[in-house]
């Protein structure tokens, strides 16, 4: 598999990762590929940066910048619908089926495991997209989300408490929809990652730098 790389030295490694492999896990992942330790995940289809460490006081400074919330990661999505008003904040709690693989958001936490998330979303254009006559073209929308908590599916479910859901996605995503747009992938990118590490800290060169890249699958 060819694997973009967007930045590398001695401490990290950001690549561009391709739909249709897991980050982490077993069996061939984009973790063992590279040969460097992952502090982050994307879904097996969601692509865009991800970044690795290459020794253990990186990786323990990047697994303490995701978890207190100094890394800005920017995604853009194709979507079918968007958010009533533009920039919008989303909030709410996030409880996690895992025999499932599914994830539901709602306004109060339900149960005891239930997560706090909080994700912005700005819209960027509106495009259509052409279908056969005699049916109607579809609009859909490109949107900018930025996760604030990073929760598993959180964009994906985040979007559909408002009506609104990721062009391609089979799992939350509007099955009608995806298949008379003609859309056959997930339209769902990771094109930005930021760092605010403290002054002093050992990876806090990283401040200085944005990592972007470009969708693929849209």
């Amino acid at each position: 598999m060819d694997i973009k790389i967007i930045f590398q030295d001695q401490n990290v490694l950001v690549v561009h990762k391709p739909q249709g492999i897991e980050t982490t896990g077993v069996g061939n992942t984009l973790e063992k590929l590279v040969g460097a330790s992952a502090v982050h995940r994307l879904d097996t289809n969601t692509e865009g940066l991800v970044i690795f460490a290459k020794n253990n006081a990186s990786k323990l400074g990047l697994e303490m910048a995701f978890k207190n919330g100094l890394v800005k990661k920017t995604y853009q999505a194709l979507t079918f619908g968007a958010p009533k008003t533009s920039p919008m904040m989303l909030t709410g709690f996030l409880s996690k089926d895992s025999n499932q693989g599914f994830v539901k958001i709602t306004k109060s936490p339900h149960g005891a495991n239930a997560l706090s998330v909080k994700t912005h979303v700005r819209t960027l254009e509106k495009r259509t997209t052409p279908v056969q006559p005699p049916a109607k073209p579809i609009d859909i929308y490109l949107l900018e989300v930025q996760p604030i908590t990073g929760r598993t599916h959180q964009i994906r479910a985040h979007l559909g408490t408002i009506g609104v859901s990721i062009v391609g996605d089979g799992k939350y995503g509007d099955f009608k929809l995806n298949r008379a747009s003609g859309y056959k992938r997930q339209c769902l990118c990771a094109v930005g990652l930021e760092f605010a590490f403290e002054k002093g800290a050992h990876l806090a060169y990283l401040n200085k730098k944005k990592f972007t890249t470009e969708p693929t699958c849209f």
